[in-house]
């Protein structure tokens, strides 16, 4: 089987940066107007309430969500910032999507994998995985 049809290597760099990129750059201006935009940091703080966790915490996951944005757009210290970004994602996965999707059975499981933050994660864990990729910050400096 010619190696073109299982894998094209020449694209994978390209592919780690619009990764970073979309990722990034979400989380970056959600973060952002978090913090800068009072209805939007209402919300977020009433989604954190409801799942229990301390209103006073909205300016720290805001906060976060920007600069672990940040960092994977860059492709700086790509790691530890995907790290944050995911366990943020998957906080709101357990916490909102899951206990929110409607549906029994394999009907709720599909709603859930239609969720942003199923593939929110997905995303982020390639980057934990594989790292930011040749056109980054770190590969520059390391």
């Amino acid at each position: 089987m010619p190696a073109w049809l299982i894998s094209l290597p020449a694209l994978a760099d390209l592919a780690l940066l619009l990764l970073r990129l979309v990722i990034g750059l979400m989380f970056a201006l959600s973060g952002w107007f978090k913090l800068t935009d009072p209805e939007r940091r209402e919300k977020m703080a009433s989604s954190l309430s409801e799942a229990g966790v301390p209103k006073a915490l909205t300016p720290v996951f805001s906060a976060a969500e920007l600069g672990g944005g940040v960092l994977v757009v860059l492709g700086f210290f790509t790691v530890p910032g995907a790290m944050v970004l995911l366990v943020i994602t998957l906080g709101a996965l357990v916490t909102t999507s899951i206990p929110k999707a409607e549906g029994e059975g394999v009907h709720k499981l599909e709603n859930v994998l239609y969720a942003p933050e199923t593939l929110l994660a997905a995303g982020l864990l390639v980057l934990v995985a594989v790292g930011a990729g040749a056109w980054s910050v770190d590969r520059v400096l390391g």
